[in-house]
C-alpha cells in the first residue's frame, strides 16, 4: 500500500454559495472624482437571500469585497425614513475594516436609486423618491432567481 503524500492529496475547493444576479458600476460620491465603483448583487443559494458587495474600484481607495445582506441594509434604512443620513450609518451592517466601505456603498445605493443626495450637501443621503419600489423590485429579483434554480 502506498503511503499518503500530502502534495498528491487534492481537496475540492469550497463551492461559492453566491450566484451573481446583477452587476453594475457607480460613480463615487465626490463630484471631483472621475473614478467608478463596481458592485455585484447575488443570491445566496442556501439562504435564498440577496447580498450586495463592492466588487471593484477603478481608482484608489481600499475597500472590503465581503458580501453584505441586502435585507439588513433595508432594515437599517427603513428606520431612517424622513431623515437625512451620513454614509457612516452603513458601518453597522457592513463587514470589513476599511473606512471607505460605507461611503462606497452609499454611492452604489444611490446608483440603484435606493438613496439620493440631500440638496446642497452631496455627502448626505435620504431615501430616494422610488425607494419602496426599488426595494420591492430587488426583493422580486430574489424570488425570481430562486424560482429559476
Amino acid at each position: 500500500m502506498k503511503a499518503s503524500n500530502d502534495k498528491e492529496d487534492k481537496t475540492l475547493p469550497e463551492s461559492d454559495p453566491f450566484v451573481v444576479v446583477k452587476k453594475g458600476k457607480s460613480p463615487k460620491l465626490s463630484p471631483k472624482s472621475k473614478d467608478f465603483l463596481f458592485y455585484e448583487i447575488a443570491l445566496h443559494e442556501d439562504e435564498k437571500e440577496l447580498y450586495i458587495r463592492i466588487a471593484g474600484n477603478s481608482g484608489s481607495g481600499l475597500h472590503s469585497k465581503l458580501w453584505c445582506k441586502l435585507e439588513d441594509i433595508f432594515t437599517l434604512l427603513d428606520q431612517q425614513k424622513d431623515k437625512t443620513m451620513k454614509s457612516g450609518i452603513l458601518k453597522t451592517v457592513m463587514s470589513g475594516g476599511s473606512s471607505n466601505n460605507s461611503g462606497f456603498m452609499s454611492a452604489i445605493l444611490r446608483t440603484l436609486s435606493i438613496l439620493e443626495p440631500v440638496p446642497d450637501n452631496v455627502f448626505l443621503h435620504r431615501h430616494s423618491k422610488v425607494y419602496e419600489q426599488v426595494k420591492a423590485d430587488l426583493r422580486a429579483l430574489a424570488t425570481k432567481s430562486v424560482s429559476c434554480n
